[in-house]
Formats: C-alpha cells, structure tokens, sequence
C-alpha cells in the first residue's frame, strides 16, 4: 500500500517540478525581453531629444542648436552636443578656435576640444544649406559639478575676417550629470 502511495506522489511532484522549471525559465525569457525593449525606448528617446534644442543662437545665417550637455562623475568630464544649420548660401569653411564656459560661481573653463567635422576637426569644409550637422564640445577633468551653465561661449570665425574669432553666446545651460 505505501508503495502505491509513493509511487503517485512521486510522478506528481516530478510533473510539478518540470512545470516550475518551464515557468522558470519563460520568466527569464520575459526579462530578458523587458530588457532588450528597455534598450530600445532608451535609444529612440535619445533620438527624438537630440533634435530638439536645449539652447539656440545664430552666427552669420549658421544656426547653432545645443541638444544634449551631459557631464560624467566618474571622470569629470563634460560633454556638449549640438547641430548647426547653415540657412544661408553654401559657406566654404565654418571654423571654431575654442569655447569658454562660465559656472554659476564665475569659474571660467576654457577648451580647444570642438568637433564640427565628422573627422574629429575644429574646421568644417563645404557647409550645404539645410542640412544639419552634428558636433560635440567636450571639457575635461572639471573639479566640481554644477547644474547650470551660466553662460558657454564659442569663438567662430566670420567669413571676412579670418584674424578675429567672433562670440556665439549660450545662456543658462541645463547640465545633466550621470
């Protein structure tokens, strides 16, 4: 009799343990899942804000968009993304010497680190109009973090006077430290 007994409850708790394991194993598949879409919203929510413009200022019918100023803790690193847009005639070259950042105490950081070239250059060669283009200012080893960029300045060159660097001024700066 205690045989007949042992026998079922054994079948039954293996049917019970393999359903588990199933159950187990489809709930990693979920998170897995869940995780992979994360990504994926992550991605197109950077997509859709990095057209939309935090700050804009326009230079010699050049329009300057900033689109995303994200800081590093780990590093002290500051990076500024921004677009341009020339709403004018085609511009030959399109030059940037540095930018100046002013911090809300008055701490000025100065950096020669612009990207307005694919290619990783401070000069760009044949600005088309109406086409965006893309272009990142980076600062690094910053001692402090602070949330606001009173006012970020980047020297460009005009057309008719390549000696002298002309201000293109930003003011008030949202920073977003990660």
């Amino acid at each position: 009799m205690r045989t007949k007994l042992i026998l079922p409850a054994l079948m039954l708790a293996q049917l019970l343990c393999g359903q588990t394991s199933d159950l187990a194993a489809k709930l990693l598949q979920k998170e897995q899942e869940v995780r992979d879409l994360s990504l994926q919203v992550k991605y197109y929510k950077t997509v859709l804000n990095s057209t939309r413009a935090i700050r804009s200022a326009t230079f010699e019918n050049i329009r300057f968009d900033l689109t995303q100023v994200t800081g590093s803790r780990k590093d002290g690193s500051l990076v500024i993304g921004f677009s341009y847009n020339n709403v004018g005639d085609t511009r030959k070259t399109l030059q940037c010497e540095r930018a100046l950042l002013v911090d809300m105490q008055g701490n000025q950081h100065q950096t020669t680190l612009i990207n307005l070239a694919p290619n990783g250059k401070v000069i760009a060669f044949d600005v088309l109009p109406k086409v965006p283009y893309r272009g990142a200012i980076i600062y690094k080893k910053l001692n402090y973090y602070f949330p606001v960029i009173r006012s970020l300045v980047l020297y460009i060159y005009p057309k008719d006077n390549i000696s002298n660097p002309s201000p293109v001024v930003f003011e008030n700066v949202p920073v977003i430290w990660d």
